[in-house]
């Protein structure tokens, strides 16, 4: 568990320098500073956060999770 929140911290402070970057990116080709600039950068931030946190859900569900312990529960009544 407390490996799960630090490595969703370290994805967390990656995301945010890569969505800094992108912007800083765009923002070159573009030639001057969008004007939405805080809009971009949560679009940016937002899609990446929640592909890559699905992506570790699902890579780090282990095969008896809270979940089918309640399910199994119900079951047996």
């Amino acid at each position: 568990m407390l490996l799960e929140i630090v490595l969703f911290t370290v994805v967390g402070i990656v995301m945010y320098a890569a969505s800094d970057y992108i912007l800083s990116l765009l923002e070159r080709l573009h030639g001057e500073p969008l004007p939405q600039r805080n809009i971009v950068f949560f679009v940016l931030i937002l899609t990446l956060s929640l592909s890559t946190f699905s992506l570790l859900r699902g890579l780090l569900i282990t095969d008896e999770s809270p979940q089918d312990n309640y399910q199994e529960q119900q079951s047996t009544n």
